[in-house]
């Protein structure tokens, strides 16, 4: 609510950026919500579960809320970058490189080069907020010990503004971002979120994912079971590098 509030007392057309509000929250809520119940709907039907069968019933009502709720923050921030472009402001996203004097190629490099940057905010930010005084501010997501997709981004107001604050970078025009990249890249971040809250694994997308340094519902599901292990939210690089691994974990003691 506070957000809304900051945006209405500080946008520059404020009934503008409610209706983008709106628009990014349809728009956000429909794909990962509706993503999630199709892919709830397909690990009903195949995959290897694996916490093996549910002792009681998965939690889904609360899980689709919490993730309705991430939602709306990140489509709080969304509505800036998105008033600046209805008011015909420039903004980061640009769909042709060539005025910005930038090949594809090395936009390609700056901006993977980004992703890994941002996993390393993000695994940080989760090892903060296991933390005992930062706990509470993540402790619902652990309400789900055998999550299902509907859980993907199932976290608090907090949490959720920690994670999503970079669709603010969308507002500096000189942060360029490439539309085609940007766009495949969080249709991606989303995608593999939900895979990896399925509670099910699929055998050649386990084997695949470890390939080009991802995280795999197997993986990630260890944090849900374990809570003080495997941090990583996208990759598993920085578990690797500090050594928070399950396995690692077991063999320090």
């Amino acid at each position: 609510m506070l957000l809304v509030v900051f945006g209405l007392a500080f946008a520059e057309r404020p009934l503008l950026w409610l209706a983008c509000l709106g628009g990014a929250f349809l728009a956000l809520g429909t794909a990962v919500l509706g993503g999630a119940g199709l892919f709830y709907a397909l690990t009903l039907r195949v995959g290897q579960r694996i916490q093996g069968p549910r002792k009681r019933a998965a939690l889904l009502a609360r899980e689709a809320a919490e993730t309705a709720r991430a939602m709306f923050v990140a489509a709080c921030l969304a509505a800036w970058p998105l008033m600046m472009w209805r008011l015909g402001h420039p903004t980061a996203m640009v769909w042709d490189l060539a005025p910005t004097g930038t090949s594809p190629a090395t936009m390609v490099v700056a901006m993977l080069l980004g992703v890994v940057g941002m996993d390393a905010w993000l695994y940080w930010k989760h090892r903060l907020l296991h933390l005992p005084a930062f706990f509470p501010f993540h402790a619902a997501h652990h309400h789900f010990r055998d999550p299902t997709p509907f859980a993907a981004f199932a976290v608090g107001p907090v949490e959720s503004l920690l994670t999503f604050w970079p669709i603010l970078l969308l507002c500096i025009p000189a942060a360029t971002h490439w539309a085609p990249m940007y766009f495949a890249l969080v249709t991606g971040f989303i995608t593999l979120n939900l895979y990896l809250h399925a509670g099910v694994t699929y055998g050649w997308v386990e084997a695949s994912l470890p390939r080009v340094g991802l995280n795999t519902s197997a993986f990630h599901n260890v944090h849900h079971s374990h809570a003080n292990a495997n941090f990583g939210e996208a990759m598993v690089l920085w578990d690797r590098i500090c050594k928070t691994r399950l396995e690692d974990r077991a063999a320090a003691h």
